[in-house]
């Protein structure tokens, strides 16, 4: 910690112990509150609105008063919304003057989002907003994402300061009037490259790259079913001496392995091929997951070009994702079935490997390159080399 941060910390540490926070709320206090609070922050809920929101969970309304004083004298509140709650709050239905009761959560249940309705902290009292985050940060809490929202360069700054990212992605829109402190697992998850959004207890429904044996096993058994035993593609055909030199991606819902999909670099391409789904999740949007997920690993790793064979019945599949005929191909049999060549251009990842890259970043497994892999861990060790002899 540097000296100014130390100096700030100190002085904040200093701040809240002369400010007491509760959520006892008295009702004879909300109608004073929100007049006092109106003034600087315009229109806000009707004092039996605070109320209702109260009484369903006591966590929403915090009140803060310097020490010594007997009346609150500012507040902190926030909706603390289920799953409905928190996708009405993007899309407008969440009536943010009079909350709708079904969007919201009782005391003993968990929340998805905790949305700061509004925040009238003069002076010292902001020093108590620390103390209530502390509580959001419980266990109880720790799961639901923290949203606000803020129009001024002041509040931005406040915003960015407490570690809120501006702009919120739902449904496909960027909703760049929102801030957020992600927290929850399927928010944190759609933050994750596509191809590594698995994890066996908070995501049990991803997609991984095949790093051992046991979930080679599981490719194999995806591919045994839907080719082998649907297509009756012969065995010699199905695994055809390659795999062990390819990349293969795993599709998982709830942790059953359900989807797969092989690809193989080139020179100057990658390859895509071996796309399967198990005939019982195919109403699941697996297939087109995959899909996304092996484009993103091609640009990860800076591939620009794309190339596959589709079935011929199956290619308005492919072009959904921007794949297009190879120019001067021509359809060719294998396996009993009818083929075209396709392609695809893309752009590599910003992020995309290189060789300006750290040497740990490059030693890290295939398609974890966004965490710490176990070699530069083991860097922690700081083993020692023996001495050059000379």
């Amino acid at each position: 910690m540097t000296a100014e941060a130390a100096l700030e910390a100190e002085r904040m540490h200093r701040a809240a112990a002369m400010v007491t926070v509760t959520n006892r709320l008295d009702p004879a206090d909300v109608p004073r509150l929100l007049e006092a609070a109106g003034k600087v922050i315009g229109r806000l809920a009707e004092p039996e609105t605070v109320i209702r929101v109260a009484e369903k969970n006591p966590d929403a309304i915090w009140l803060f008063a310097r020490r010594g004083r007997s009346r609150p004298e500012g507040f902190m509140s926030a909706l603390l919304l289920n799953e409905e709650g928190r996708s009405a709050l993007f899309d407008g239905r969440l009536n943010l003057l009079d909350p709708q009761a079904e969007y919201l959560v009782c005391q003993h249940e968990r929340p998805a989002a905790i949305y700061v309705w509004a925040s009238f902290t003069p002076g010292v009292l902001a020093a108590g907003i620390n103390r209530v985050m502390d509580r959001f940060d419980s266990p109880h809490y720790a799961e639901a994402d923290v949203i606000s929202t803020s129009f001024t360069l002041r509040g931005h700054r406040a915003m960015v300061r407490r570690g809120f990212e501006q702009g919120v992605w739902h449904e496909g829109r960027l909703l760049e009037d929102f801030y957020m402190i992600p927290r929850r697992p399927k928010t944190l998850g759609a933050r994750l490259p596509a191809y590594a959004t698995y994890d066996p207890a908070l995501r049990p429904t991803g997609i991984r790259v095949v790093n051992g044996f046991d979930d080679m096993m599981r490719v194999a058994a995806v591919r045994s079913a839907v080719y082998i035993g649907e297509q009756a593609c012969p065995f010699d055909e199905e695994f055809d001496g390659n795999d062990l030199s390819a990349t293969h991606l795993l599709a998982l819902i709830d942790n059953e392995p359900a989807g797969c999909m092989r690809l193989r670099f080139f020179g100057d391409f990658a390859k895509l091929e071996r796309l399967a789904v198990r005939k019982e999740f195919r109403k699941s949007r697996t297939a087109f997951e995959l899909v996304r997920a092996s484009v993103a690993l091609c640009r990860e790793k800076g591939y620009r070009r794309i190339y596959g064979h589709a079935r011929e019945d199956y290619l308005p599949f492919w072009q959904h994702f921007g794949f297009k005929l190879k120019e001067n191909g021509a359809p060719f049999a294998f396996s009993d079935h009818v083929f075209v060549e396709m392609t695809d251009t893309i752009e590599p990842s910003p992020s995309a490997l290189s060789l300006k890259d750290d040497p740990y970043r490059l030693i890290r497994p295939e398609g974890a390159w966004h965490v710490p892999g176990p070699l530069e861990l083991s860097a922690a060790r700081q083993a020692h080399l023996p001495a050059p002899q000379i």
